[in-house]
């Protein structure tokens, strides 16, 4: 049987979309050849983490901690090594595989990914790109968790990669709240996420501002530019029965970004059965019109439309349960696994 290293120095004790991402590979593989025969390398240890881990001192995104990585990882066992994100060795031994999952290339893409643009900024930029050019190269296989992704790496690192999409993870529905700040069902649009420039939220107030919505914005999550209206509800970083409550009754489910290597918030969305409208730019637009209302990210009537004509959208539970059979990360790992390692 193979044994499997899977590189999880991107796990965070608060877990973010790479760590779901991480957890949810981590369980394929162990699906697929048993607990036995999967490690994950760690930098630090983790709390009631169940796998069986390897600690690694070295961190990610450093040039001479990946050089001391790659040292590193030559004298460890294993047949598949598999890193969650876009990070790995410079080089690695003969006789093993060596897999790298891309979710997207925006910050070599977006010009406002770094907020600073002074030369200084540019060759830092120019760094980053050459530091993950190394590793792209090194890969056998590369993973793209959309086609847009895919383009994007043949595009920049002139670099082939197969296309196997993220899951959704479901958020148990536990109605353990049943208010919150006041809120009634389908009285507020709903936003998740970061505040960064990419995400396009200066966009999104100032378009719900101008409409004649009678409804609530609620912002969730850090970072974002606080404005002074008693339309908009910032409530910062959010537990998940807040959130399930926010999922659960918001009229629609807003995401407006520039740019997308996937889009994971839009299915969890659609996992609540919202309302969903979403930018067409970069990945987003990859998902079914059914079930997504789509707007250009530059364009503000088109929101506004939507905004204003929310209550007139209906929504088909039956074809969403359906669309997201095709996200189940069972399905999604043991597609993978059948078709690229097990059967090598």
């Amino acid at each position: 049987m193979m044994k499997i290293l899977i590189d999880g120095r991107s796990i965070t004790p608060q877990i973010s979309g790479i760590s779901r991402y991480t957890y949810e590979l981590i369980k394929g593989y162990i699906h697929a050849y048993g607990k036995e025969n999967v490690s994950v390398i760690l930098n630090t240890q983790i709390e009631n983490f169940q796998y069986n881990y390897i600690l690694c001192k070295y961190q990610r995104h450093e040039i001479i901690d990946n050089i001391k990585f790659s040292k590193w990882l030559s004298h460890q066992e294993y047949d598949v090594y598999h890193s969650a994100d876009l990070t790995g060795p410079f080089w690695h031994k003969k006789g093993v595989k060596h897999i790298i999952t891309c979710h997207d290339l925006m910050f070599i893409i977006l010009k406002d990914f770094f907020r600073k643009h002074n030369f200084k900024q540019r060759v830092k930029n120019y760094k980053i790109k050459l530091f993950f050019k190394y590793i792209v190269q090194d890969a056998d296989e590369i993973i793209s968790v959309s086609k847009t992704t895919c383009k994007d790496l043949k595009r920049v690192y002139g670099c082939n990669s197969i296309v196997v999409p993220e899951g959704v993870n479901k958020i148990e529905h536990k109605a353990t709240i049943s208010s919150f700040k006041g809120l009634t069902k389908d009285s507020f649009f709903l936003y998740v996420g970061l505040g960064a420039p990419h995400k396009n939220i200066d966009f999104l107030v100032k378009t719900f501002l101008d409409s004649k919505s009678d409804k609530k914005l609620v912002l969730c999550g850090k970072g974002h530019k606080v404005i002074d209206s008693d339309r908009i509800i910032y409530p910062g970083w959010i537990n998940e029965d807040t959130l399930d409550f926010l999922y659960s009754n918001c009229a629609a489910f807003i995401f407006p970004s520039k740019y997308e290597g996937f889009g994971l918030p839009i299915l969890e969305a659609l996992s609540y059965h919202c309302k969903v409208f979403s930018s067409n730019a970069g990945s987003l637009g990859e998902f079914s019109d059914k079930y997504v209302h789509f707007f250009n990210p530059y364009k503000e009537d088109e929101l506004k439309k939507l905004i204003e004509n929310c209550d007139n959208f209906s929504i088909d539970n039956a074809g969403i349960e359906m669309y997201l059979q095709k996200f189940c990360w069972d399905n999604i790992w043991s597609d993978y696994h059948h078709k690229h390692l097990i059967n090598q």
